[in-house]
C-alpha cells in the first residue's frame, strides 16, 4: 500500500506493481516487493462476482477487485437504471457503477414481483429493492431517503379497525403504498385487491401505467389466478391476446377489458364516465355473511374539526348483527383486529397517523373506503355486474338496441357510421375555418407539386424546388360519427385510469399534472363531442386515405404502420423515421392533417372529397418537447416505462415552425370519433 500512487482517470490508480505470494508470484516473500514497470489497473466491473479473479493472471494484471490494496469503488452513475451507456460504452462503465454492480450504493428500483419474488441471486438483490428489506425502501432518482414500508394487515379487506395507530403501522388494500406493492407481507398476509386497477398497480410499483415486458404480466397473471375458478393462465397466450408482441407492453385498458373474458371476478376500479359527469358511486363492501353494504352514494366523511355531514334516514328496523347495529354498539367487534360485521367509529383525534391516512384514502359516511365505491351502471350500458366492466356509452350517441349490453360484456357489436345533420356540418365548418393556417403553412410532408411523394427516392430536393400548393380554405361536405362499442370500451377504461393517475398525488416524485389548453381545437365541438377535464383530453386531426379511415374506425390505429405514409423517407426506404418515434400522430390544425389526406376516387360515395379522422386523444401527463434536440427512443421510453402518457411536440413557440403535434404510443388512448369529407379550396 505504501507504493500506491494517485488516482488516475476512470477510477484507476497508478502504482509500482507489487506482487505478493497470494497474487500468483511463487518466488517472492510476503514482505518483499518486486518493483516493475509503472502500470494502471482498472476496477473490474464484475467486482466480487468475477470468475477470473482467482485463475486468470492476465486478467489480474489489468483489473483490480474487492480486497486488493489498489481497489477503489467507482462513482455512482446519476442515471442509475435508465443509463443507456452501460451496455455499449466500456469507458463509461470503468468510471461509473450501476444498479447490480457490487460497488453500487445508490437508489434502486422496486422489484416488480414485490413480496412474491423468489430470485435470491446476489446480482438481482443488488439491482432491485424488495419489501422485506427492513428499514429500506426504493429510493428516488435523487437518492432522497424514503420512509420504511408499512406492514400489510393480515386481515386485509376484512379488517374493521380504523384507529390512527393501526392505520399508521399497517397498510390495507386500496392504500397507495399497498397498491404499488411497497409494503411488507408478514404473519401469513397475502396480497388482496378490491379492483383490477389495484392489482394492475401492484405489478407496476413505479407507476408507469403499463406492464412492461412478460415478467410484469406474469406477476399480474399469478395474482389474477386467485380471482378466477379455472386457475392459472397461460402467459404466452395472454401476451398475444393483449397485443404485447406488437407493442412490447400491456396497457390497463386492454388488460381490464380482457380480464372478465377469462373469468376474473373483480370490478374495474376506475371511473368509466367522463370526470365532468355526475355519477352515483354505490358501496360494494361485502360483509362476512355475504350481505352487501346498503350505501347507495359515496359521501365523504368529515374530519373531527368540521361539522358532521347530513345523515341519511335510518332504516325502519336495524336487526342485530347488521351494519347499523354494529355502529351503534361500542366495542361490538373483537379488539384484536379480527373481522366484524361492520365498520367501527373513529376512536382518536388527528395525529401523524391520521395525516398519513388522509393522504392515501378517504372514507364514506358508511364507514368504507372510497376505493370500495364504484358506479353501478344500468339502462343503456346493460345490466350491471361486479365482475364485468359495464362501460356506459356517451349520452350524445344515437341509441342502438342491445349494443350497450354487448359492449359491457366485451362483445364486439361492430362499427356503425352515422351521418350527422346539416347543423352539425356547419359546426365542423367553423372548426375547419378556425384551425386553418393561412400563412407560413408549408412543410416537406406536403410533397412535390409535380410528383407528390414519388420523387423522394430519385431526387429528394425536388420537393423543395416544386413545393406543393397549400389550400386557401376547406369546405366540409359530410360528417360521419363512428359508433364502435368495442373501441369505446377500451378508450373509456384507459381514460378512467389516466384520469385517476393525473388526479393522484405526486407518487414517486413524478412531474405534476399540467392542463394544456394551447391546442387550436380546445373548446370546439362541445355540443357534438364534449371532452373531459383533468386528463388533457383533446379532439385532434389525423389525415389519411378514405380506405384507412374506414379501417381505423373499425379496428383503431396500428402503430406498426408508423412512418409508412407521407413521413419523410431516405432514398429507396419503405418507411421513414417519425420525428417522435413509432406512435400515432395527431395535429391540432386541419392544414397539417391535410398533408396526409387523400381523395375519394370516382365511382365511390363523396367522390372528389378528401378525408380526415377527428379523434379523441388522451394526453394525460404529457411530455412537453419544444426543442430540435429530439431522441425518439428516449421520448418513447419516458412514456412507456416512465411517468408520462404522451408527447406534446410544440415546434411553434421557440422553433417558429408551423405546427404542433401530439403523439401517443398506445392505441387505446385514442378513439376515432368522426370521419369528415371535405373539399380543398384554392384562390
Amino acid at each position: 500500500p505504501d507504493v500506491l500512487g494517485a488516482r488516475g482517470p476512470g477510477g484507476r490508480r497508478s502504482y509500482l506493481t507489487g506482487w505478493w505470494r497470494g497474487m500468483g508470484c511463487k518466488e517472492s516473500k510476503v514482505d518483499d516487493v518486486i518493483v516493475a514497470a509503472r502500470v494502471v489497473r482498472t476496477v473490474c466491473r464484475l467486482g466480487a462476482d468475477c470468475d477470473k479473479r482467482h485463475s486468470d493472471v492476465l486478467h489480474l494484471t489489468k483489473f483490480s477487485h474487492p480486497g486488493d490494496p489498489d481497489y477503489c469503488p467507482r462513482e455512482r452513475c446519476r442515471f442509475c437504471e435508465d443509463c443507456v451507456e452501460r451496455r455499449r460504452n466500456q469507458v463509461h462503465c470503468e468510471r461509473f457503477s450501476h444498479p447490480g454492480d457490487e460497488d453500487y450504493s445508490g437508489p434502486r428500483k422496486a422489484c416488480s414481483q414485490g413480496q412474491d419474488c423468489k430470485d435470491r441471486d446476489p446480482k438481482h438483490l443488488r439491482r432491485f429493492q424488495h419489501p422485506w428489506e427492513d428499514g429500506k425502501a426504493a429510493g428516488d432518482a435523487e437518492g432522497r431517503p424514503q420512509t420504511p414500508p408499512r406492514k400489510a394487515c393480515k386481515f386485509g379487506l376484512r379488517c374493521f379497525r380504523r384507529c390512527d395507530d393501526h392505520l399508521a403501522e399497517f397498510s390495507h388494500p386500496g392504500d397507495v403504498d399497498y397498491r404499488r406493492g411497497l409494503v411488507s407481507f408478514e404473519d401469513g398476509a397475502l396480497p388482496e385487491f378490491e379492483t383490477l386497477r389495484q392489482l394492475f398497480d401492484f405489478c407496476d410499483p413505479r407507476g408507469h401505467g403499463n406492464l412492461v415486458g412478460k415478467e410484469d404480466l406474469r406477476a399480474a397473471l399469478c395474482l389474477l389466478a386467485s380471482y378466477r375458478e379455472a386457475g392459472a393462465l397461460d402467459l404466452e397466450r395472454a401476451w398475444r391476446s393483449l397485443a404485447g408482441e406488437a407493442q412490447g407492453f400491456v396497457g390497463f385498458g386492454k388488460f381490464a377489458a380482457w380480464a372478465p373474458k377469462v373469468g376474473a371476478c373483480l370490478p374495474v376500479g376506475v371511473e368509466l364516465r367522463a370526470p365532468s359527469d355526475i355519477v352515483v358511486l354505490s358501496c360494494g363492501y361485502s360483509f362476512p355473511d355475504g350481505r352487501r353494504c346498503d350505501c347507495r352514494s359515496f359521501c365523504l366523511e368529515a374530519d373531527d374539526s368540521s361539522p358532521p355531514p347530513p345523515q341519511p334516514p335510518p332504516p325502519a328496523v336495524a336487526p342485530p348483527g347488521t351494519a347499523a347495529a354494529a355502529e351503534g354498539e361500542e366495542g361490538s367487534g373483537e379488539a384484536n383486529g379480527k373481522a366484524a360485521d361492520g365498520p367501527r367509529k373513529r376512536t382518536s383525534t388527528a395525529s401523524a397517523g391520521s395525516l398519513r391516512r388522509s393522504a392515501s384514502c378517504h372514507f364514506c359516511t358508511c364507514g368504507h373506503k372510497r376505493s370500495v365505491h364504484a358506479e353501478r351502471v344500468d339502462g343503456r350500458a346493460g345490466a350491471s355486474s361486479s365482475t364485468a366492466p359495464a362501460v356506459p356509452v356517451p349520452e350524445h350517441w344515437p341509441p342502438v338496441a342491445g349494443a350497450g349490453a354487448l359492449a359491457a360484456l366485451g362483445i364486439d357489436s361492430g362499427s356503425e357510421l352515422v351521418r350527422l345533420d346539416e347543423l352539425a356540418v356547419a359546426r365542423f365548418q367553423k372548426l375547419f375555418e378556425h384551425t386553418h393556417k393561412a400563412s407560413d403553412n408549408w412543410t416537406r410532408d406536403r410533397g412535390c407539386a409535380l410528383h407528390h411523394h414519388a420523387c423522394l427516392a430519385q431526387d429528394p430536393m425536388c420537393t423543395f424546388r416544386n413545393k406543393g400548393e397549400v389550400p386557401t380554405g376547406y369546405r366540409v361536405i359530410a360528417v360521419m360519427r363512428n359508433v364502435n362499442h368495442k373501441l369505446w370500451s377500451y378508450y373509456a377504461l384507459t381514460r378512467g385510469a389516466i384520469a385517476k393517475e393525473c388526479a393522484a398525488e405526486n407518487w414517486g416524485h413524478h412531474p405534476p399534472f399540467q392542463a394544456i389548453d394551447a391546442v387550436e381545437t380546445h373548446g370546439s365541438l362541445s355540443q357534438d363531442s364534449p371532452t373531459a377535464p383533468g386528463c388533457n383530453e383533446w379532439l385532434l386531426f389525423h389525415g389519411t386515405s378514405p380506405g384507412n379511415c374506414d379501417k381505423i374506425c373499425g379496428q383503431n390505429f396500428r402503430l406498426s404502420l408508423a412512418g409508412r405514409g407521407a413521413t419523410w423517407k431516405d432514398p429507396e426506404a419503405q418507411r421513414g423515421t417519425p420525428l417522435y418515434g413509432d406512435g400515432v400522430y395527431f395535429a391540432d390544425r386541419i392544414t397539417k392533417a391535410d398533408e396526409y389526406s387523400e381523395m375519394v376516387q370516382a365511382g365511390h360515395r363523396f367522390a372528389g372529397c378528401h378525408t380526415v379522422v377527428i379523434s379523441r386523444v388522451l394526453g394525460g401527463r404529457t411530455q412537453y418537447c419544444d426543442t430540435n434536440e429530439i431522441d425518439p427512443a428516449a421520448l418513447q421510453k419516458q412514456v412507456v416505462t416512465g411517468p408520462f402518457h404522451s408527447v406534446f411536440g410544440d415546434r411553434v413557440a421557440k422553433l417558429k415552425k408551423p405546427y404542433k403535434e401530439v403523439v401517443v404510443y398506445d392505441s387505446t388512448q385514442c378513439y376515432p370519433e368522426f370521419i369528415v369529407y371535405y373539399k380543398r379550396l384554392y384562390s
